[in-house]
């Protein structure tokens, strides 16, 4: 099996739903955002899934939610704004930035999603 995977930061602010002390009130994280892929094969470059074509869709995820209020988002109205949900909001982002490229994703065997909201702290998302 192959992995490869980029990261990238990017400052933005949230706020949970709930009494969850100051973690209910607006206030900002500076995050890491890492994305893995695997795969059990190379494609006909070497390549498991391209890197470079990876840290392009990760820079366009972040760079679309850097600054903002993740609660503002259409995603997150109905959903808590936790950084595991976070991580799955740019699941998607980057799946859709692959499928708009044409990329066989069906190739990809697992794809993780790993953001740190702090140097201790982080959550993910595996697909599938």
């Amino acid at each position: 099996m192959f992995q490869v995977g980029v990261r990238n930061r990017l400052r933005a602010g949230h706020f949970l739903r709930g009494d969850f002390g100051e973690e209910s009130q607006p206030h900002e994280h500076e995050y890491l955002v890492e994305w893995n892929c695997s795969t059990m094969a190379l494609d006909e470059n070497g390549f498991s899934v391209d890197i470079a074509l990876m840290e392009e869709l990760l820079a366009a995820a972040v760079g679309s939610i850097r600054g903002t209020l993740l609660n503002d988002l259409e995603f997150f109205r109905e959903r808590q704004a936790s950084v595991e949900n976070m991580a799955r909001f740019m699941h998607r982002r980057l799946f859709d930035g692959l499928e708009g490229r044409g990329y066989p994703v069906s190739t990809i065997l697992h794809s993780e999603i790993k953001i740190w909201e702090s140097e201790t702290a982080w959550a993910s998302y595996l697909f599938p």
